[in-house]
């Protein structure tokens, strides 16, 4: 493959990343909705399935991140070598990968402890 082609299967595949962060926020984003309008009402059995099913799609969807952002890096650095001869620090848009699993990561128990809340409202 030409340096060329490797820098748009890069940007394809930035391209992907972005896409699925996209869907992710609208994931995080509905489960929120949700959570706010109808988890008060909704009984244990409803909110253990639409946890469930949260956290595996949520799962899915930065496992994908993860793997497009490496692939896309990896492509980037291989048409880096390509050009300029052997590199020594592959991989180095691999923290990126990093900060999309942590920041996400963090939503996700935010918005669980955001169910929580309204499933369980102080009284005072």
């Amino acid at each position: 493959m030409s340096i060329d082609g490797l820098l748009e299967a890069s940007f394809v595949t930035w391209g992907n990343v972005i896409s699925l962060l996209a869907l992710l926020i609208t994931l995080i984003s509905g489960y929120l909705v949700v959570a706010y309008i109808a988890g008060a009402k909704m009984t244990r059995a409803q909110v253990t399935l639409i946890n469930i099913l949260y956290v595996l799609m949520s799962a899915f969807l930065i496992w994908a991140c993860r793997e497009m952002a490496w692939r896309a890096a990896v492509f980037e650095d291989t048409a880096y070598s390509m050009a300029t001869g052997p590199v020594s620090e592959l991989y180095a848009r691999g923290d990126v990968a990093l900060a999309i699993i942590s920041s996400f990561g963090l939503a996700l128990l935010a918005s669980f402890k955001f169910m929580w809340d309204v499933r369980h409202p102080k009284t005072e």
